[in-house]
């Protein structure tokens, strides 16, 4: 437990070096006790600062500093526009596909189920009559009559 504190503590002390934090002498005394404890994590630490400056943090360090153009944003959405406007938003491709596809399928199956409700003879009501009774069970006498007067206007 006291071995994970003490490695806990000199890594703390490790990231206020790269932080700069430290003066010469302060950092004298820590490479001693690093040394001492752990070689390894000496090792590191100096991989740490070669690539503070060379490697990907370095590469990223002056994009924080750096800020943008005062009419960044208007001449983003003024390329955008001029290069497809508003074709290319989400909103206009979804709502061209639903109109093209889902509205004109949904139309011809309309017309296709009224046509073939059209079609149908006068028979149908005896016909689902007899299905219901086949399905449930129940004798002809048994069945209730349907309300016909309900769907007149259908």
């Amino acid at each position: 437990m006291n071995r994970k504190r003490t490695e806990q503590q000199l890594r703390e002390q490790l990231i206020d070096a790269q932080d700069g934090n430290l003066s010469r002498q302060e950092m004298e005394q820590l490479k001693k006790q690093v040394l001492a404890f752990d070689p390894k994590l000496w090792e590191d630490h100096q991989w740490m600062m070669r690539q503070s400056g060379d490697g990907i943090p370095g590469l990223f360090e002056g994009l924080r500093e750096e800020a943008p153009a005062g009419d960044a944003i208007r001449r983003f959405h003024q390329r955008r526009e001029a290069t497809g406007g508003s074709e290319s938003d989400l909103e206009y491709l979804v709502w061209r596909l639903f109109r093209r596809y889902v509205l004109s399928v949904g139309i011809v199956l309309i017309v296709l189920f009224t046509g073939m409700q059209m079609g149908s003879t006068e028979d149908a009501a005896a016909d689902s009559r007899e299905q219901m009774t086949r399905y449930l069970g129940w004798e002809q006498q048994q069945a209730p009559e349907l309300n016909h007067w309900l769907y007149e206007d259908l």
